[in-house]
C-alpha cells in the first residue's frame, strides 16, 4: 500500500455519501492495490456493521470479494431510495446457518449453507459516473454494491443449480428479455470456502445469519426510471420498489 494512500480518509468520504451527502467524482488519490482497496472496505464495515458479502472479479478477471453492509439488506417487497442510473442484478444469495472459519473446505462451506435465495443486487456505487471509475475505486467502495433483497427460497437448490434458473424479469409490469448466465451451486461453494478465509483475513469472519451474492444471472441492467423489479424462478419470488434518492 502507497504511503500516500489513506484508507480512513477514504472511507471517511464515502461513508459520507453513505449518509447522504452527494457521490463523489472518485477517490483522490484512487486505492494503489488491492490491499489498499480491501482496507478502504474494513474502514466502511466498521462505520456500518458486517453481515453481507458479494463475489467479485477484478476488472472480470481476478477473484475477489466485497464486504457489504448487513442494513443494506433487505426483503422482498422492501421500497428503497435509488439514483436515477442504478442497475438491478437479478442474483442467488446463499444465507449462512452455521459460522465459517477460516480453513474451511467445500464439504464444510456447503455444510454451512442454510438456504439459496433468489435476490436483487441493486448497483449504483457512491462514485458519480461507475463507468468512469478505476476498477480498484469501485473495489473500495464494495463492487458499487447499493443493497441487496432477499426473495423466497429456492426450490431444489441442494441438488445443484447446475442449469438454467428459467428466470423471469419484470420492470413497472414490463417483461425483460434478458440472457441468463448459468452458475452451479459447486462454484459458489468453492468461492464460499475462499471466502471464509479471506473474511477471517478481514477480520470480518463469516457467521451465522450472513448473506453471501454469488453473481449476476440476470444483468447488470439499468431501471431507467421503473419503480417497481420483480422476477421469478420455479417458485420462487423478489420484488422491489423505488423512489428517487
Amino acid at each position: 500500500m502507497s504511503a500516500a494512500f489513506d484508507p480512513e480518509a477514504a472511507a471517511r468520504a464515502l461513508l459520507a455519501v453513505h449518509r447522504g451527502a452527494p457521490r463523489l467524482p472518485g477517490l483522490t488519490p484512487p486505492p494503489p492495490d488491492t490491499a489498499a482497496a480491501y482496507a478502504v472496505q474494513r474502514a466502511v464495515i466498521r462505520a456500518l456493521g458486517g453481515g453481507a458479502w458479494k463475489m467479485a472479479l477484478l476488472a472480470g478477471r481476478d477473484r475477489h470479494a466485497g464486504a457489504l453492509p448487513g442494513q443494506g439488506t433487505v426483503r422482498t417487497g422492501a421500497c428503497l431510495p435509488l439514483p436515477a442510473d442504478a442497475c438491478i442484478e437479478v442474483e442467488t444469495a446463499l444465507v449462512l446457518g452455521a459460522d465459517l472459519p477460516a480453513g474451511a473446505g467445500p464439504s464444510a462451506a456447503a455444510a454451512a449453507i442454510a438456504e439459496v435465495r433468489l435476490a436483487f443486487e441493486l448497483v449504483a456505487p457512491r462514485l458519480a459516473d461507475r463507468k468512469a471509475a478505476q476498477p480498484l475505486e469501485l473495489m473500495a467502495d464494495g463492487f458499487g454494491s447499493a443493497g441487496i433483497v432477499l426473495g423466497d427460497v429456492l426450490p431444489g437448490w441442494r441438488d445443484g443449480m447446475t442449469g438454467p434458473l428459467g428466470i423471469e424479469l419484470w420492470l413497472d409490469g414490463r417483461r425483460v428479455a434478458a440472457p441468463e448466465a448459468v452458475a452451479s451451486l459447486a462454484e459458489a461453494v468453492d468461492f464460499l470456502a475462499w471466502l471464509a478465509g479471506h473474511a477471517a483475513a478481514q477480520d470480518l469472519p463469516l457467521c451465522r445469519g450472513d448473506v453471501i451474492i454469488t453473481g449476476a444471472r440476470i444483468g447488470p441492467l439499468p431501471l431507467d426510471g421503473a419503480r417497481i423489479a420483480r422476477a421469478r424462478a420455479g417458485g420462487a419470488e423478489v420484488s422491489a420498489r423505488f423512489v428517487g434518492a
